[in-house]
C-alpha cells in the first residue's frame, strides 16, 4: 500500500450539506464512508452545515474528524487547511467561495438528482419549472469548478460525459491532457463494510404488533420517494395475504433525517392505499422515523427478502439505488422493478427478481416464489451476498484516494465561442494545404463580409 508518514499526511476536508446524524441518509453516508476510507492515507475532515442534536459518532480514529453543524466561517477554515476538497454536488450554493480558493476540487456526481426533480414536482408546473432551472444552474457551476468528479456507475459516467461535452469542458485540451477522461470523471460506486452486518438486538419479529416471530419479513430499507412504486406492491400484498397471511411487508423509515426533506407525497399515499386495503399494521407496516445508521444490520438481518420498485423514466434509467447495496452486505434475496442498472445486475446473477414496471400480478406471484420456494431463497440468497463482497467502500474508493495522492488541476475551462475567419482560415489550411484553403476560400469570404 501507499503510505505516507504522519507528518507528511495531506488534509482532505469532504463537505455534505446533509446531516451527519445517528441517523444518515445515502449522501451522508457516502461522504462520510469516504472520507473513512481516505482517512488511511489522510488527515480528513467530514463536515456538514446541517445542525443536528445527536451527531454521529464513529469509533475514534485520530485522522478522522466528524464536524456536524459546522458554521459556514468553520467550513472555509477547514477549507483552507486543507490540501484536498471533497464536495457533493450542491454544496457551492451557499458555500461558492470554495470553488475561488484556488484547492484541488472533487465534485461527487453520484446523484444523478436533475431527474428526480422532474419527477419530485411532476404535479406542480411552476415548481418543477423553478427547481429545475435553480439547480440545473447550480450543477453546472460544479461541473465547471472541477479539477475531477465521480460517479457510481459506467452508466452513468456515459450521461456526465454527455453534460461535460454539451458544457464545453470536455475540449481539445482536457483530450490532449487525458485521453481516456478518467481524471475528468471517474466511477466510484456506493459501497459496504467488508465486515459482515451482526445482529444485535430484534426490532422486528416479535417486537412490531402484528408481525410474529416466525413471519415472513419483506423489507423495503429506503426512504419512500416521489420516483419510487410501492403502491404496486401493497396492491401485490393485498392479493398474497389471501393464502399467505404470514408474509408482511416493512417500510423502513418514513421521514427523512434531513429536516429540509417533507415527507413526499408518495409515502403518504403508500400509508393511505395499506389503509383503503384493510392491510394497514396486519400485513403492510411504516416505521416512522428513519432507522439509525448503526442500527440498520438489525433490520436487514431480520427479513426474508428486500423489496424495492421504480417507475418507467429518466431517473430509473441512470439511478444507482444505494439501499439496494445493504441488501446485498445481508445477503437478501431482492424484488425490484427491472430498468436500472442494479436491477439488471440483480436478474442477470440470479440475486433475486426483476419484474415489470407497475404489474401486481407478478409482483404477486414473485412474492409467494420467494417465500414459498426454500431452495430459490437459498439460490438467491447465496449470490446476493457474493454480490456485496464486490462492493466494498475499500474497491469502490480507489480512484479517488488515487486522485488524493496526486491532485491535478484540469486545463482551465474557456467558453466555447465561434471561431474567427482568420482561425478557420488557419484550420482550413492545416488540414489541407493550399489547393483546400483555395476550395473553401469563397466560403470564407461569405462569413467574412456578413
Amino acid at each position: 500500500m501507499w503510505q505516507m508518514s504522519p507528518e507528511s499526511r495531506r488534509k482532505v476536508l469532504c463537505i455534505t450539506l446533509e446531516p451527519l446524524s445517528e441517523r444518515m441518509a445515502g449522501p451522508a453516508i457516502r461522504c462520510f464512508e469516504l472520507g473513512k476510507q481516505l482517512a488511511a492515507e489522510f488527515y480528513v475532515s467530514v463536515a456538514s452545515t446541517c445542525a443536528v442534536e445527536k451527531p454521529y459518532a464513529p469509533p475514534a480514529n485520530e485522522f478522522l474528524k466528524i464536524q456536524a453543524g459546522a458554521s459556514k466561517s468553520k467550513i472555509y477554515q477547514l477549507a483552507s487547511e486543507a490540501d484536498v476538497l471533497f464536495i457533493q454536488a450542491n454544496v457551492l450554493k451557499p458555500l461558492p467561495g470554495l470553488a475561488d480558493m484556488g484547492k484541488p476540487l472533487v465534485v461527487d456526481l453520484y446523484d444523478p438528482y436533475l431527474f428526480s426533480l422532474l419527477a419530485q414536482y411532476s404535479e406542480d408546473e411552476a415548481t418543477a419549472s423553478s427547481s429545475y432551472r435553480l439547480m440545473h444552474q447550480v450543477l453546472e457551476k460544479h461541473m465547471l469548478a472541477a479539477d475531477f468528479s465521480i460517479c457510481a456507475s459506467e452508466k452513468q459516467r456515459d450521461y456526465w460525459l454527455g453534460r461535460f461535452c454539451s458544457l464545453g469542458r470536455l475540449s481539445p485540451k482536457i483530450c490532449k491532457f487525458d485521453p481516456t477522461l478518467r481524471k475528468l470523471i471517474d466511477v466510484v460506486p456506493f459501497g459496504l463494510p467488508s465486515s459482515p452486518p451482526v445482529h444485535k438486538k430484534n426490532v422486528i419479529k416479535g417486537v412490531v404488533p402484528g408481525i410474529s416471530e416466525t413471519d415472513k419479513v419483506l423489507l423495503w430499507s429506503g426512504g419512500i420517494w416521489d420516483w419510487f412504486d410501492p403502491l404496486t406492491i401493497i396492491r401485490a400484498m393485498a392479493e398474497v395475504r389471501k393464502t399467505r397471511v404470514d408474509v408482511k411487508l416493512f417500510f423502513m423509515g418514513l421521514k427523512s433525517p434531513n429536516p429540509q426533506v417533507p415527507l413526499m407525497p408518495m409515502a403518504v399515499k403508500a400509508q393511505k392505499l395499506a389503509q383503503e386495503l384493510g392491510l394497514l399494521d396486519n400485513t403492510v407496516f411504516f416505521l416512522e422515523e428513519w432507522v439509525r445508521y448503526e442500527e440498520r444490520a438489525d433490520y436487514l438481518l431480520e427479513s426474508d427478502a428486500a423489496v424495492t420498485a421504480h417507475f418507467d423514466s429518466i431517473e430509473t434509467r441512470f439511478s444507482f439505488r444505494t439501499r439496494i447495496l445493504d441488501n446485498f452486505w445481508a445477503s437478501l434475496p431482492i424484488i425490484t422493478t427491472a430498468g436500472d442498472p442494479l436491477a439488471e445486475l440483480i436478474q442477470q446473477r440470479g440475486a433475486g427478481l426483476a419484474l415489470p414496471y407497475q404489474d401486481a400480478a407478478s409482483w404477486t406471484a414473485a412474492i409467494l416464489k420467494l417465500t414459498g420456494d426454500s431452495e430459490f431463497n437459498k439460490s438467491c440468497r447465496d449470490t446476493s451476498g457474493l454480490i456485496g463482497s464486490e462492493f466494498t467502500w475499500e474497491s469502490s474508493v480507489k480512484p479517488l484516494l488515487e486522485f488524493c495522492r496526486e491532485p491535478h488541476r484540469l486545463p482551465a475551462h474557456e467558453k466555447v465561442t465561434m471561431p474567427s475567419v482568420l482561425e478557420r482560415a488557419h484550420a482550413v489550411y492545416s488540414r489541407g494545404g493550399k489547393d483546400l484553403f483555395l476550395k473553401r476560400s469563397r466560403e470564407l469570404l461569405k462569413d467574412m463580409l456578413k
